[in-house]
């Protein structure tokens, strides 16, 4: 019976390892910490949409964020922040005309 357990163990071993290693897995993705992810830099920017509306936010990269999804067709799913870098609503990068940087004052604590 312990060599059963043992040969089945091996086996979703062997297996695991070909599943992950077959595909383009970063592993570096799950090993860094949260904390690290968290540290990423925002960006004051206003953005402006193909409608004419203008938005005033954070984001945390110019392009679609590592964070984002592109959907079939074009369209996609970006995240904006508050100046505390909490998510507070989502736009589609389709939409946006473009994106102006502004100048950073000093952040309200």
């Amino acid at each position: 019976m312990l060599k059963r357990k043992k040969a089945v163990f091996v086996c979703c071993i062997i297996t695991a390892l070909l599943l992950v290693s077959g595909c383009n897995f970063d592993i570096q993705k799950i090993v860094q910490s949260s904390s690290e992810k968290e540290n990423t830099p925002l960006i004051k920017v206003k953005i402006v949409f193909t409608d004419a509306e203008t938005l005033e936010t954070y984001v945390k990269s110019l392009g679609i964020n590592e964070s984002g999804k592109v959907y079939v067709g074009g369209s996609s799913l970006n995240y904006f922040y508050d100046s505390k870098g909490n998510v507070v609503g989502s736009y589609n990068y389709q939409r946006v005309l473009y994106i102006k940087v502004l100048p950073e004052q000093d952040k309200p604590d």
